[in-house]
């Protein structure tokens, strides 16, 4: 009897506890943002009248530090516009980026939590990448040139000496117009397809 009294009065509790952690999950911003890519997606091609002079609809990109290619000179490199201009801006093919493997700086919280990483052969000719945003971690996609590539041990690898991958065989090719592309720690922010990429062979202007 004690225990059906007990379980009378602490399971209506759980139950409370558990709806308030559900309620507070859906106010938190990761929750509101993957929410808002399953039903939109965040980096579109559309028409629009009011472009920038970037070509990009409702700036809210950013560039990155500049992205410098063997061959290709300075690649700008554009976070998570609104939408961009369908006249200047073209979707990257998908047999262009693969998966390379997980990881990310030499520290234990790295290897229990690890990000994605991808690379990206950059476009002949082009001048400019753009990244949609992370739809499920807080966030944006980061963007460097690979100077260095060197194995340390059976399957793991590292990259300019400061990004530490184990990795999935083989290797996918890697040369001058690659970059690699790190989309955080959760594998549904997959490059290419919920997290989109474009490119533009427009000499575009310089950022006001």
């Amino acid at each position: 009897m004690k225990l059906h009294r007990v379980l009378k009065i602490f399971a209506p509790l759980c139950l409370a506890v558990i709806c308030l952690i559900i309620w507070v999950n859906s106010q938190s911003p990761d929750f509101k943002r993957s929410k808002f890519c399953r039903t939109t997606k965040p980096l579109t091609e559309i028409q629009a009248n009011n472009y920038d002079n970037l070509g990009i609809y409702w700036h809210s990109g950013t560039f990155t530090r500049k992205v410098f290619l063997d061959g290709k000179g300075e690649i700008k490199v554009i976070i998570f516009p609104r939408g961009l201009s369908p006249q200047n801006w073209s979707k990257i093919s998908s047999s262009s980026i693969q998966y390379i493997g997980k990881g990310g700086d030499d520290s234990w919280q790295e290897w229990l939590r690890p990000d994605y990483f991808y690379v990206l052969e950059v476009p002949k000719q082009a001048t400019a990448l753009a990244f949609g945003r992370l739809c499920y971690r807080n966030g944006d996609v980061e963007v460097e040139s690979i100077k260095k590539l060197t194995p340390t041990s059976l399957g793991k690898i590292s990259i300019n000496n400061k990004i530490y991958l184990s990795h999935l065989y083989p290797l996918p090719k890697i040369n001058s117009s690659t970059v690699i592309v790190n989309t955080g720690s959760n594998r549904l922010d997959t490059l290419g397809i919920q997290t989109e990429v474009y490119f533009t062979t427009v000499d575009l202007p310089t950022e006001n």
